[in-house]
C-alpha cells in the first residue's frame, strides 16, 4: 500500500472512530428515558435504580459508540480487500462516508481510480462474515456523476452531491487534498 492510500485510510478511520458528544448524549438520554419510563410503569423507580440506570446508560453509550466504530473500520478493510481481489488494477481506494450531526459513518460504497478513470463501487449488504461479498461497479459518466462539492466547516470532510442512476446521492470523503484534486480534475474532464 502506498503512502497516499495509507493517508486516505488513516483520515477516514479517524473520522469514523472520532468521539462525537452529540451522538453520545443522544444514545445516553434515549436509553435513560426509556428505562426510567419502564421503571415508572412498573413502580420500581427509586434512588438505587436511578443511579443504576444512569451508570448502565453511560456504559451502554460508550460501548455502543466503540462497537459501531470498530465494526465500521473492519468493514472498510473488508471492502478494500474485496475490491483489490476483484480488480488488482485498482490504483486508489477511497472510502465513502456519510456526514451528519452525529458524526461520520461508513457508507456501503467506495470510489476508486483505475487507469485514471473514476468508479463507484456499491457493496451488497451482507448479514454475516460467512456471506459472500458482492458489489456493483459504476463508471463515472452517464450513470454516476458529481454535480458539486464543498468542504465542511471543520475542514476535515468534503461533502459531495451527485447523481447515481438518476437518483440524488450525497456522500462525504475525508479531506485529503491530493484525492480531492484528482476527483475535481476527473469531474471537470481535465
Amino acid at each position: 500500500m502506498d503512502k497516499l492510500q495509507e493517508q486516505i485510510f488513516t483520515e477516514s478511520k479517524n473520522l469514523i472512530k472520532r468521539f462525537n458528544l452529540m451522538r453520545f448524549l443522544l444514545y445516553f438520554f434515549v436509553s435513560v428515558t426509556v428505562i426510567i419510563v419502564i421503571l415508572l410503569i412498573l413502580s420500581m423507580l427509586d434512588w438505587y435504580n436511578t443511579v443504576f440506570v444512569l451508570i448502565l446508560s453511560l456504559l451502554y453509550s460508550f460501548i455502543r459508540d466503540y462497537m459501531i466504530a470498530r465494526y465500521s473500520i473492519k468493514t472498510l478493510d473488508r471492502f478494500y480487500q474485496y475490491l483489490i481481489d476483484k480488480d488488482p488494477e485498482v490504483e486508489i481506494f477511497i472510502p465513502v462516508l456519510e456526514r451528519n450531526y452525529q458524526g461520520c459513518f461508513l457508507k456501503k460504497t467506495a470510489l476508486y481510480f483505475k487507469n485514471d478513470e473514476l468508479y463507484l463501487e456499491a457493496f451488497k449488504q451482507t448479514s454475516s462474515k460467512r456471506d459472500k461479498q458482492d458489489s456493483i461497479t459504476v463508471r463515472y459518466g452517464k450513470d454516476f456523476n458529481i454535480t458539486g462539492s464543498q468542504i465542511d466547516k471543520a475542514g476535515k470532510v468534503y461533502l459531495f452531491e451527485s447523481f447515481l442512476m438518476d437518483t440524488n446521492y450525497k456522500f462525504s470523503l475525508a479531506n485529503v487534498p491530493e484525492i480531492i484534486q484528482k476527483i475535481d480534475q476527473r469531474v471537470k474532464g481535465v
